[in-house]
């Protein structure tokens, strides 16, 4: 059974207001239970209440059946965290508050002032991190650099099955994607071209349009997203689980260098995965881009495969090989670099496998522009 102190500390915390003509103030009566069980959720409900009551009004705790430190904090907020002038209450009461007034006054942090020089320190900032970025990147790229003359010195030491397992990952399983892709893209160049070319009777510069453009542009730097979103997304999401759960500190610990083991596998398998698969991407393209010739401009399967050597040198084949081979390597690398740079929490694997993702993307844009302007002359003509 409960005893009589144990029932009036549940019940609710009341208050009248009475007007008092002798001091021409309110006066403010609390009774009830002022405690953190009969206060339960209400606590900022009644703050806001008793706030709308004056901090002119005149206070009267004596009638209060209980109150602890709960009711005492929540008052002591009310008054603005001090006791207010006409304040009547015990003294087990005045100690609570006395105790509240000794605490140390916490003072917010102070709002920082804008000024002219905020932009600077903005700029200062980011451009101290991008340059940790690059010399972390360099420092990555020199260990890799190292790690492969030691792997050409001791071909025994290259992980074959590693680099066998990324290989089958990154290559075979992408056929349909990019193929469909692929067929995508040769679908739509010549629609979108057809029409221009029937009007002006050049029905035929199609097929130069269909080889250049696919061979040299389009099937690496499709293929080189897809991947990139693909497999590059995979490669630093693996290593970013493995700094997780602390696999990497254990090779590490073992003598196992987490290059060799990790990272070359990928390198190497993307090496030779990605030349293949814009082989593969510009094949199907061609495929399709042959089937809307004919249906829309009456080139036929025999034509289109007869003026192709002539209007398309091989140069721009291998070109678009080559293109492939640097971009799968640089796609592996950057992949990895992300990946090894995760912190031991699952915010900055996600933050480090999108940073990979766009930043792969965005450097294979950049060198195709690059390849695109020191290459204009060959294969061209």
């Amino acid at each position: 059974m409960q005893n009589e102190n144990d029932i009036a500390a549940t019940r609710k915390p009341v208050w009248q207001i009475d007007p008092d003509r002798a001091q021409g103030e309110q006066r403010i009566t609390l009774r009830g239970s002022w405690t953190l069980l009969a206060i339960g959720t209400e606590f900022s409900h009644l703050r806001t209440t008793l706030r709308g009551l004056g901090r002119l009004s005149r206070w009267d705790l004596r009638e209060t059946e209980a109150m602890d430190s709960a009711g005492a904090l929540l008052l002591w907020r009310v008054w603005g965290e001090h006791m207010p002038a006409g304040l009547t209450l015990t003294d087990e009461q005045r100690t609570l508050f006395e105790r509240l007034e000794a605490l140390p006054k916490v003072s917010p942090f102070p709002a920082r002032q804008a000024s002219w020089r905020t932009p600077l320190e903005n700029v200062g900032m980011h451009g101290l991190r991008l340059g940790r970025l690059i010399l972390e990147a360099l420092t990555f790229l020199g260990e890799i650099v190292l790690t492969l003359l030691d792997l050409l010195r001791h071909p025994s030491r290259i992980p074959w099955r590693e680099s066998s397992a990324t290989l089958y990952k990154s290559g075979p399983q992408a056929l349909g994607i990019i193929g469909l892709v692929g067929l995508s893209i040769g679908v739509v160049i010549s629609y979108q071209s057809a029409l221009t070319l029937a009007a002006y009777g050049a029905n035929v510069f199609i097929v130069n349009l269909l080889g250049l453009s696919i061979l040299r542009e389009l099937g690496p730097m499709m293929a080189a997203v897809i991947i990139a979103g693909r497999s590059g997304s995979a490669f630093t999401a693996q290593l970013g689980v493995m700094r997780v759960t602390q696999e990497i500190d254990a090779l590490q610990t073992f003598g196992v260098s987490p290059l060799r083991r990790l990272v070359i596998p990928k390198v190497v398998a993307l090496a030779i995965a990605l030349p293949l698969l814009v082989l593969w991407a510009d094949i199907i393209a061609l495929l399709g881009g042959m089937v809307v010739s004919k249906t829309q401009l009456g080139i036929s399967y025999n034509a289109f495969l007869s003026l192709f050597p002539n209007a398309v040198p091989t140069i721009n084949l291998w070109i678009g090989v080559g293109k492939g081979m640097l971009f799968g390597i640089i796609i592996a690398l950057v992949s990895s670099f992300y990946g090894l740079r995760v912190k031991p929490n699952t915010e900055s694997l996600s933050r480090e496998t999108t940073n990979a993702v766009v930043t792969a993307i965005t450097l294979v844009i950049l060198i195709d522009a690059v390849l695109a302007y020191l290459l204009a002359d060959v294969g061209l003509s």
